[in-house]
């Protein structure tokens, strides 16, 4: 422990030495007992530690939803959202993960149905080529 890493913790952590990391706390007082500047420190600064705990702070309403509130929705959620809005929440609690689970299946069967999409146009060109080659190898026999 040296001199700078001792008033690095009292001004971290206060001039309150139960405050101090534990792992470092022996070796901290042990400095203090040695180092008159950190002492000195000690005393200028225990006006201002004896007043941060003294204050207390109001508790702000609803903290929670507005922190809530303010944070990005992602593309997903904004998705469902648009596709089911909703008008009782009870009924979006439970269908709203139906509709997402079932979102990449209706897009699998759709992309899936585009695919394969295959016309067979048998024309008469196509008959006579087959026909040719039947013939064709029936005379080599």
């Amino acid at each position: 422990m040296n001199h700078t890493r001792l008033l690095q913790i009292i001004n971290a952590y206060g001039t309150n030495s139960e405050r101090w990391p534990e792992e470092e706390r022996l070796a901290a007082v042990h400095q203090l007992e040695q180092d008159s500047k950190a002492q000195q420190a000690i005393v200028s600064l225990k006006s201002l530690d004896a007043a941060l705990d003294s204050y207390v702070t109001a508790p702000a309403p609803h903290l929670r939803n507005k922190i809530l509130g303010n944070l990005r929705k992602s593309w997903v959620d904004s998705c469902i959202e648009w596709l089911m809005p909703s008008f009782d929440e009870l009924l979006a609690y439970f269908w709203r993960p139906v509709l997402a689970a079932s979102l990449p299946l209706i897009t699998g069967l759709l992309l899936g149905s585009s695919l394969f999409t295959v016309e067979i146009a048998d024309t008469w060109e196509d008959e006579i080529e087959l026909i040719a080659l039947y013939d064709s190898g029936n005379l080599n026999e």
